[in-house]
């Protein structure tokens, strides 16, 4: 993967170790030149400091990535020549925001800048299950929204109802209602989101990418892939799906009440306990019953 960095000298050492040589870093001298390179339609990521921005070159930065979407993540220390910038990013554009000096910092940044979710994948999932998002309360759909698109939120049912401050039980009844199968498997959608770009158009480990998302091994994050997009994490690497094919999958996944039909296998071996006759030429014909009304003695053949 490709890195469009704009950065305080002192935070690239940050970028540098968090990458651990995986992707190309392109570091921009100055605004002008991240605004003329956000404006070509680069398959890349970008990373800046929104203190180091002015509210119009925040503008000039919103108007490039709505014409050509990619993930942002803006890394800046907390001060006040930032506000004008992250707010005007916060609202305009699926930037994930990550500030220097918490405590968890390079985990935190690892997967920010190794896991940026694919934003052609993510459009077209939530075009597809738009009409199920509206349903939602505007709590939720903001909030599920934002675990798509920011590529960061609640990595389990109960820190996503903790988000929006419900029980359990009342965000499973929404999304229920919703048409959505469980919180869990938006959550697991999520993860899938975030990985893609990486399984897809990298070279990190399985077992890295596994890590970041909170997997304990890369079989545990197969079973999900397998579940979600009906492949595995090394075959999806081998062999990329469509954009529009992922997203088909991924949307039926998310909505699905029906349980899976019976395979024809299956379905033949049942209808092969039924019971028979077997005649002396080897044909075979069914065996029929008849009642015996009330009172009629029995004759034995």
């Amino acid at each position: 993967m490709r890195y469009i960095v704009f950065l305080a000298p002192q935070a690239m050492g940050c970028v540098y170790s968090a990458l651990e040589g995986y992707g190309a870093v392109d570091s921009m001298p100055d605004v002008q030149r991240l605004i003329a390179a956000l404006a070509l339609p680069h398959d890349d990521c970008v990373v800046l400091d929104p203190a180091l921005l002015t509210a119009d070159n925040a503008q000039a930065i919103v108007a490039n990535l709505a014409q050509f979407p990619r993930p942002v993540v803006a890394f800046s220390s907390v001060s006040t020549a930032a506000l004008d910038s992250i707010v005007i990013l916060a609202q305009r554009t699926p930037a994930r925001f990550l500030f220097r000096g918490i405590a968890n910092e390079r985990s935190a940044l690892a997967r920010a800048l190794l896991l940026p979710p694919d934003a052609e994948l993510c459009a077209a999932l939530l075009s597809r299950i738009d009409a199920h998002m509206e349903l939602l309360p505007p709590a939720i759909r903001e909030r599920v929204l934002s675990m798509f698109r920011v590529g960061d939120g609640p990595h389990s049912p109960d820190a996503l109802s903790a988000a929006v401050s419900l029980t359990r039980r009342s965000v499973d009844r929404h999304l229920a209602d919703a048409g959505f199968v469980s919180a869990r498997r938006l959550v697991e959608a999520a993860h899938l989101t975030s990985a893609y770009r990486a399984i897809t158009r990298s070279h990190i480990p399985f077992h890295a990418i596994a890590s970041l998302l909170g997997y304990k091994t890369p079989r545990t994050m197969d079973a999900q892939f397998t579940l979600l997009l009906d492949t595995t994490s090394g075959k999806l690497r081998a062999r990329p799906l469509h954009v529009a094919e992922a997203a088909d999958v991924l949307a039926l996944r998310l909505t699905e009440r029906k349980p899976h039909q019976k395979s024809g296998a299956s379905h033949a071996a049942a209808e092969d306990m039924k019971p028979s006759l077997t005649l002396i030429n080897g044909r075979s014909r069914p065996r029929h019953v008849r009642l015996r009304t009330s009172g009629e003695p029995v004759s034995k053949p």
